[in-house]
């Protein structure tokens, strides 16, 4: 173990770009949450709760609407059961085999063992974590806002998981090189 550090080059450019490409993905995840949710737990809540009233009141396209500043903050997508069925059943497994592989590299880092276990439990519980936010707000609606905060502490942690695996990662890799050769 910790021996990715003293590895070939060619395996710590494969680290480095893989974990450069989960960041951009995560980048871009986060972008889309923010576009069709919220990074707050009353909005998470507010995209789980019932839609119907929304469907009624946009299908009505032929009249303008009075826009207010409180009307700009309604998240303009709503969550229902069947996509949160496939959301699960999609991005699980992808969060799955992406935490196997930062433990992969995790366990291939200058890391002490205690540090390892827990950056591997982030790895995994995070995605756990924020799907069961979503799942809680779905099947307990009175506290809706409470799993929206679930849901968000989840995919913050996902983000701090992957960012701290990165950077660990580019200092032993590149940047304190000479230390491990």
């Amino acid at each position: 173990m910790g021996k990715l550090p003293r590895s070939a080059i060619e395996a710590r450019l494969a680290v480095t770009l893989f974990l450069l490409q989960l960041e951009v993905a995560h980048f871009f995840g986060a972008w889309q949450v923010k576009k069709f949710a919220s990074f707050t737990p009353s909005g998470v809540a507010a995209t789980l709760q019932n839609h119907n009233q929304m469907d009624m009141n946009m299908n009505d396209h032929t009249t303008e609407m009075p826009v207010t500043i409180e009307s700009l903050n309604e998240p303009m997508h709503h969550l229902d059961r069947e996509l949160l069925v496939q959301d699960t059943h999609v991005h699980v497994p992808v969060y799955a085999m992406t935490a196997a592989f930062l433990a992969m590299i995790i366990l291939g880092l200058d890391l002490s063992s205690a540090v390892r276990v827990l950056l591997i439990l982030l790895s995994f519980a995070a995605p756990f974590v924020d799907f069961a936010g979503l799942w809680g707000a779905e099947f307990f609606p009175s506290h809706a806002v409470f799993f929206g905060g679930v849901t968000v502490a989840g995919g913050f942690a996902m983000g701090i998981a992957y960012l701290i695996v990165l950077i660990i990662s580019q200092k032993q890799f590149w940047i304190f090189r000479r230390s491990y050769e």
